[in-house]
């Protein structure tokens, strides 16, 4: 209940009861009023009536008597008149049986009022000649009691009436600002921190906002400050301390990107062939300027379709997207004359080989390395700074394979769900389990199985990704009908459902029929989130709706910042592998890691660490306090 019926109802009660003593003691005070003024109405009566009878009693039988105390009874305000002689014998007697209509039977019965009888002796000269006694009517003393009574109730309603009226009135104006603030800590509980701008003029509602301003200040700051260092550390992390240029790590996740995405192009690896010998003629010094120099080359001239990577030593590695095959052979001839150039500066003939394949969706990630190796030992056959370019797409099928493995897995729903990926909290002395992922196997007509990775980027190249993700969806939620599961399940799902009106609600009259939505947990990759995070953001209010949850998957910060989480309507991050792997060997990433859980602590959002093999990994993990850990 909210504080303003809390107080309207305690104010209520208050006045009722202040009202109801008042009324109650304020009737029985006119009560009392109107029969003290009766005993003293019919006491004057008395006596004036039996002194205008006295004349006349020394003839009982004087029609004038009976008269006059007719005149006397006739106006009604008296019950009985009666006249007895000395020896107690009736002369005249009045009475008046009539009730007064307008007063209610309830108000006789729970005010009675005696009727108050005068009794007085006429004397005739110095004698007692008869005894008069008069009986008011009390009716009277009702019908003005009720009028009081009523008047005094109206007063007190319209007073009533006012008083709630100028409650509610100061209510709404008091505490407008407590809704206010209501609402702000509703903001800053979803990472919006806000400020008030109007305070308040009650002494403690101000009080209250302006320790509340002060807090989402501070919290707002504080997040923005942690996003900065966040930014550098993993700046860092994706970087080579020596050249500056990017690493392994960022080579692997940007090439399977492009294959994601359907973008073909050209991966280069490059080698510095004799790197030992060098170092060992010219010194670590020079060494380590030669590759400064090297990398220089590699990035210049600036082209935002080229990126370099140094992988590990001597070894070096380009992504050239949207590169044609005349194209890349002109890149590849000007990045070896310049290398030639950079080769005679330092008394060098023969400095590095490189191999070029060119790459495209269904291309198999795996293969890709292999193949560049192959094309850098073709290089080496060929002469000094020489380059190898091998056109041939690494792939294990053809489009048309890849269309009619499609087409069976979706036609004739073989997607074989297994559950995988296991995530547990280590916060209590027995690990629980937190989580786990609906994995989808397929294979192809000949029961081989196939890359679930390459299989869903070439379905997105036939516009087929909706239909598979129906499909596994259907698969997983019969799965969990016939062996119910108590941890929650992350499903995998592609940006074209999650932006699908039709699958949105295709999606809620699936979970309509499961008992504890909650247990599914619907996944997109940072990757492909970071395209749109405004269709990610409403899709993932859509699940909430519906009672299930939404994963943020192969998260890092470089693809969405720790301070545009809040927006996005989230219940779990899961962290890319990378960030989890040899911490020890790099203090960036504890110190990154640390940031993402107090900031995703602040925001309410749980943190899962998948894959951490190793031992030592673990152990730093598990003391950060991430919340999921999956070995």
């Amino acid at each position: 209940m909210s504080l303003s019926k809390q107080l309207l109802i305690l104010i209520t009660l208050i006045f009722l009861f202040i009202f109801s003593v008042n009324f109650f003691l304020s009737v029985g005070n006119i009560k009392s009023y109107l029969e003290v003024e009766s005993e003293i109405h019919v006491q004057d009566t008395a006596t004036s009536l039996g002194l205008s009878l006295s004349p006349h009693m020394a003839d009982e039988n004087d029609p004038i008597i009976r008269t006059m105390m007719n005149a006397i009874f006739d106006q009604g305000y008296y019950k009985e008149i009666r006249l007895v002689d000395v020896e107690g014998n009736e002369l005249v007697s009045l009475v008046n049986t009539e009730k007064l209509d307008g007063v209610p039977q309830w108000l006789i019965n729970l005010m009675p009022m005696q009727p108050a009888t005068a009794v007085t002796e006429i004397n005739s000269g110095w004698s007692i000649s008869g005894i008069l006694s008069v009986t008011t009517n009390p009716g009277y003393g009702y019908l003005k009691l009720y009028q009081q009574a009523k008047s005094s109730l109206k007063i007190a309603l319209i007073i009533f009436i006012g008083a709630i009226l100028l409650l509610l009135a100061t209510l709404r104006l008091t505490l407008k600002p407590l809704k206010d603030i209501e609402k702000q800590a509703s903001e800053i509980s979803s990472g919006n921190f806000t400020t008030l701008n109007d305070l308040p003029w009650t002494t403690e509602v101000k009080s209250v906002g302006q320790a509340m301003n002060s807090m989402s200040l501070k919290i707002g700051n504080m997040i923005a400050r942690l996003n900065t260092k966040v930014s550098t550390l993993t700046e860092n992390l994706k970087r080579d301390p020596l050249t500056k240029l990017l690493n392994q790590a960022a080579f692997d996740v940007k090439l399977k990107q492009l294959l994601a995405s359907g973008e073909p192009g050209y991966a280069a690896f490059i080698k510095i062939d004799d790197l030992a010998h060098i170092s060992k003629e010219k010194g670590h010094q020079i060494v380590d300027e030669l590759l400064i120099n090297f990398a220089k080359v590699l990035v210049e001239p600036e082209d935002d379709n080229v990126t370099a990577y140094r992988l590990y030593g001597s070894e070096f590695s380009l992504i050239c997207s949207n590169f044609t095959n005349e194209s890349i052979s002109q890149y590849a001839e000007s990045l070896k004359q310049r290398i030639t150039k950079l080769a005679s500066d330092y008394d060098l003939n023969d400095l590095v080989h490189i191999g070029i394949i060119k790459f495209e969706r269904s291309s198999d990630f795996d293969h890709l390395t292999p193949a560049m190796i192959e094309a850098y030992e073709e290089a080496r056959k060929i002469g000094n700074n020489a380059y190898f370019i091998k056109e041939d797409s690494i792939r294990s099928m053809t489009e048309d394979d890849w269309r009619s493995a499609i087409h069976n897995v979706i036609d004739n729903n073989t997607p074989e769900i297994t559950f995988t990926s296991e995530a547990y909290s280590y916060s209590e002395f027995e690990p629980v389990q937190v989580m786990e992922e609906a994995f989808a196997n397929v294979h192809n007509d000949a029961g081989i199985d196939l890359s679930i990775a390459t299989f869903f980027s070439m379905a997105q190249e036939f516009d087929l990704e909706i239909d598979l993700d129906k499909c596994i969806v259907s698969n997983i939620v019969a799965s969990f009908e016939q062996a119910p599961r108590t941890v929650p399940i992350t499903i995998n799902l592609s940006m074209a459902s999650i932006a699908s009106t039709t699958f949105r609600t295709w999606l809620k009259n699936k979970l309509v029929i499961i008992d504890e939505p909650s247990l599914f947990v619907f996944s997109l990759s940072a990757y492909a989130a970071e395209k749109d995070l405004a269709v990610f953001a409403d899709f993932n209010l859509f699940v909430k709706s519906l009672g299930a949850q939404v994963l943020l998957k192969r998260y890092t910060s470089d693809l969405i910042p720790v301070d545009l989480l809040k927006e996005l309507n989230i219940d779990f991050i899961r962290l890319a592998r990378d960030l989890t792997t040899d911490i020890a060997s790099n203090s960036d990433k504890e110190n990154l890691l640390d940031i993402i859980h107090e900031v995703t602590s602040l925001l309410d959002i749980r943190v899962i660490a998948e894959a951490v093999s190793n031992n030592n990994d673990f152990e730093r993990v598990k003391q950060i306090g991430i919340y999921g850990i999956g070995r």
